[in-house]
């Protein structure tokens, strides 16, 4: 518009200084191509400047969603860490995540209602904390008196994360005030009643209660699905919104009480679903997701063995890919790693239980410059959990790699992916390795733990499968004590 108004001023201007008609037709040209050249320009620039305040806007968007869910993270591990008190996994939150979810779906609620809800709903119990283990544990009916400190938890859930800016951590403050309530207003802790009760504490009530029922307890065993769902049915309209126990009877009849259930019955099929879904999270950078895939596994009965090899080690791969192809950012790969040695971290715990090793020592060895020694991580849990006695040590020099082996002694040495420099030092270290010490079996993990191998494995044992590890270690050591008796 500037431009136009600009064109005009100077055909006026032309003509009231009484310029010729030729001049005035050069003015009216020149003006007229300086107003398309300022439209085409000043339009481009405007284009510019909507689609860089859009890409900011996007920006703001993602870093505003990736800072809620780690905000609800957070606390969502301490829900975890609260479920770890009274269950064998944190599996049941989980479960009401998921279940509640399907059912929210079910009903019709927005997507980003149900987003929200899936990261909200499993912090419904985390008031819990305030909860002594002399109640919550246990193993027998509760006073009046302890029933009365257990109904405690929903407002003390909602003080916990109430007041935050993040919409899931306000969700799930509702939630955790909401849940307890009953439709026909007995519920706690403020007996609302039907429709006041707010809907995502309604859905998870369902959700909750249907779980509750289908589990073991420290006071008693598991209903079964039949028992539980005639115990709901009995209750609807007085503990459960009517219409939201319709529709997850619904639900139920579509999926089955366990959306798993089928899975469970293909191995393959479980494992497969498993690596989807912890990969997507490691994608997306979604700890709770990845954790919550790791320990609904377990539960299914995936070993820890199998969950390294078929899970951990492919996703792993995937995001070097992704990085490589430039699909994935540094920061974004970091945190990918950053999840899966957390994960690996409580996996670990689960599965060495606190044993203490009780057969040969095993030196694992991360050679200078490897960056993957995550799958020399898995290798490590696994022979700590078999009993062997691990040192575990990364970033090693090759000048550091024989001092570790002459300080520490080992009956066995395991080295991870290998990295080569011009010299091929690692390379001549293992050779000196092998020289001075030819009675220590090496493995080489190369391939295995996502890396090399050197040129030369004479008298060294490679491992083809990350799952094989232990096998490989007691062959190993069965030969060389053999050999040695001989």
């Amino acid at each position: 518009m500037l431009w136009a108004v600009l064109c005009v001023a100077a055909v006026a201007g032309a003509v009231l200084a009484g310029a010729s008609l030729i001049v005035t037709a050069c003015v009216v040209v020149v003006a007229c191509a300086a107003a398309a050249l300022g439209w085409r320009y000043g339009d481009g620039g405007r284009v510019a400047l909507e689609e860089e305040i859009e890409s900011r806007t996007s920006d703001l968007k993602r870093a505003l969603s990736e800072l809620e869910i780690a905000q609800a993270e957070t606390v969502q591990r301490l829900s975890m860490a609260v479920e770890f008190r009274d269950e064998d996994t944190g599996a049941h939150i989980e479960r009401i995540g998921r279940f509640s979810v399907l059912l929210a779906e079910h009903i019709g609620m927005d997507p980003e209602f149900c987003e929200r809800l899936r990261h909200a709903a499993p912090l419904h119990d985390v008031g819990k904390v305030a909860i002594p283990d002399a109640i919550l544990l246990k193993p027998g009916p509760l006073t009046p008196q302890e029933r009365a400190i257990v109904e405690t938890h929903a407002e003390e859930g909602h003080r916990l994360v109430r007041g935050s800016s993040s919409s899931i951590l306000d969700m799930a403050a509702t939630i955790a005030l909401s849940h307890q309530e009953k439709w026909d207003g007995m519920g706690y802790p403020r007996g609302l009643k039907g429709e006041t009760i707010p809907i995502e504490g309604r859905i998870v009530a369902v959700a909750d209660v249907f779980d509750a029922l289908t589990s073991d307890r420290v006071y008693r065993k598991a209903f079964s699905v039949d028992e539980a769902v005639q115990m709901m049915l009995e209750q609807r309209g007085r503990h459960f919104d009517p219409v939201l126990l319709d529709a997850f009877m619904e639900v139920l009849g579509r999926s089955g009480p366990d959306a798993r259930e089928q899975l469970r019955s293909d191995p393959a099929a479980l494992v497969e679903s498993t690596l989807e879904t912890f990969a997507t999270a490691l994608e997306r950078g979604d700890a709770e997701m990845a954790e919550s895939a790791i320990a609904t596994a377990i539960e299914d009965g995936i070993s820890p063995t199998t969950l390294h090899a078929e899970v951990f080690g492919p996703a792993l791969r995937r995001i070097r890919v992704l990085s490589e192809t430039d699909q994935m950012d540094a920061e974004r790969e970091l945190r990918a790693n950053t999840i899966t040695r957390r994960v690996l971290a409580t996996l670990y715990r689960y599965m060495t239980g606190g044993m203490e090793p009780t057969r040969e020592r095993v030196l694992l060895a991360g050679v200078e410059g490897d960056e993957q020694t995550l799958g020399l991580q898995m290798v490590h849990d696994q022979l700590a959990a078999a009993g062997f006695h691990t040192v575990f040590d990364t970033d090693l020099s090759a000048e550091r790699l024989l001092e570790m082996v002459a300080s520490q002694s080992p009956d066995l040495i395991v080295v991870g992916a290998l990295v080569f420099d011009a010299t091929d030092s690692v390379e001549l270290a293992l050779q000196d390795l092998r020289s001075n010490h030819p009675d220590i079996p090496i493995v080489l993990c190369g391939a295995a733990v996502g890396g090399s191998l050197p040129r030369e494995r004479a008298g060294m044992r490679v491992l083809e499968r990350i799952d094989q590890s232990v096998e490989a270690v007691e062959a190993l050591l069965a030969t060389a004590a053999s050999t040695t008796s001989v």
